[in-house]
C-alpha cells in the first residue's frame, strides 16, 4: 500500500498570502489614519473658528458700549480713547469682570503674536492717561494663530470715509465713529482674512457732538407729573 500525500501550501503561496494581507492592513490603517487626521483638523478648525467669533463678539460688544468718559490730562479735561494699529484702550460699560456691570478701562493689544485683553476696574479721571504702576489689571489671552491683527478708526465728520491707523482723543477731542478689526493669516478661513466694523454707539447717538441734545427739562417734568384725569377708586376724596 502507498500513502497518499496530504494537500498543503507551498512556501511561495504562504509568503504571497502574507504579503497581500500585510498590504491590505497597511492600506486600511493608512485610510483610517488619514480620516482621523482630517476629523481632528476639522475639529480644531471649528474650535478656532468659534473662538474667533466669540472674540469678535466680545470686542464688538465692548466697543459699542464705549463711554464718552472724561479724563484729566495736564490741565485739560478730555475724553479718553487711545487707539493704534496693535493697541486699543477705552472705557466700556460692558466689562468682563464684575459680572459685566459697571465701568472698566478696556485695553486690547497684540503681544508676541497673541491678542491680549486687559481690564482695570479701579480708575479715576486723574489716572486714565497715567495709570499707577500698582494698578490692578486682569489679563486674558483671547486669540492666537494669526499673522497680523490691526485696528483702524473712522472719524465721524470725514466725508471721504477714510480709515485712520491711529486715534488719540487728546488730539481729536472726541471718540471715533467706528472701529474696524482686521485679522489676517487665519488658517481656518479660505480667504485668511476676517474684517469686522463696529460702530461706537455714543457717537452714533450724537453724544459729544453738536448734534447731541440734552432732554428738555420741561418735557421731563411734564412726563413725570401725575395725570389729573387719573383717579384712584380707593381714594375717599374721589368718591365724594
Amino acid at each position: 500500500m502507498t500513502r497518499q500525500g496530504r494537500a498543503g501550501f507551498t512556501l511561495v503561496e504562504v509568503v504571497l498570502a502574507l504579503s497581500i494581507f500585510t498590504l491590505l492592513v497597511l492600506t486600511g490603517w493608512g485610510a483610517f489614519f488619514a480620516g482621523q487626521r482630517a476629523v481632528t483638523a476639522g475639529e480644531r478648525g471649528a474650535e478656532r473658528n468659534q473662538r474667533l467669533r466669540v472674540v469678535a463678539e466680545l470686542i464688538g460688544r465692548q466697543v459699542r458700549s464705549a463711554v464718552f468718559y472724561f479724563a484729566r490730562y495736564d490741565e485739560d479735561v478730555l475724553p479718553y480713547f487711545v487707539g493704534g494699529v496693535d493697541r486699543l484702550s477705552f472705557v466700556s460699560s460692558a466689562p468682563q469682570s464684575r459680572g459685566g456691570t459697571g465701568l472698566a478701562v478696556v485695553t486690547y493689544q497684540v503681544v508676541d503674536g497673541q491678542l491680549i485683553l486687559e481690564e482695570r476696574v479701579g480708575f479715576t479721571p486723574d489716572d486714565l492717561y497715567n495709570p499707577p504702576r500698582d494698578a490692578r489689571v486682569e489679563h486674558a489671552v483671547l486669540l492666537r494663530d494669526f499673522t497680523e491683527l490691526r485696528f483702524e478708526y473712522l472719524p465721524l465728520d470725514d466725508p471721504e470715509m477714510q480709515w485712520q491707523r491711529v486715534w488719540d482723543a487728546r488730539e481729536e477731542d472726541t471718540l471715533p465713529a467706528s472701529v474696524r478689526l482686521i485679522v489676517d493669516g487665519v488658517p481656518y478661513f479660505s480667504s485668511g482674512l476676517w474684517v469686522q466694523e463696529v460702530p461706537v454707539m455714543t457717537i452714533a447717538y450724537g453724544y459729544g457732538t453738536d448734534e447731541f441734545r440734552e432732554p428738555d427739562e420741561e418735557l421731563e417734568e411734564a412726563l413725570e407729573a401725575p395725570d389729573p384725569n387719573d383717579t384712584d377708586p380707593n381714594d375717599p376724596e374721589e368718591e365724594e
